[in-house]
């Protein structure tokens, strides 16, 4: 393994982190609560994010922020996360990518990198 999935990824990095899913990820994906598996996927969910458009970017960015918000303020969990207004379709976004970036092994070089 290179460790490219430790790179720190930037600002969508530190969004991602700031959102929890991560550890909603290895509460529900129990494959993903491995420490190389769940660096892999956030290093995935993140440099997939990362190369959208400018303007999904920043959108994506914003959502991955808010719903730390939500979290934090709702104790949500899954389902009630799933429940909400638009966050369940990031939910399922970012769970498919997640589990893409974390199973499949070493991540592509541009997911890395930031």
């Amino acid at each position: 393994m290179s460790g490219g999935h430790l790179v720190d990824g930037g600002r969508m990095a530190r969004a991602l982190r700031a959102s929890g899913l991560p550890a909603l990820w290895a509460d529900r994906y129990p494959a993903l609560a491995d420490p190389l598996a769940g660096a892999r996927a956030a290093a995935h969910v993140s440099g997939s994010l990362g190369r959208l458009p400018v303007a999904y970017r920043v959108g994506a960015e914003v959502a991955l922020r808010t719903s730390g918000l939500v979290l934090a303020m709702c104790s949500a969990t899954h389902t009630a996360y799933d429940r909400l207004p638009g966050f369940g379709r990031l939910l399922a976004v970012t769970d498919s990518l997640a589990l893409y970036g974390g199973l499949d092994g070493e991540p592509d070089p541009w997911t890395a990198a930031s």
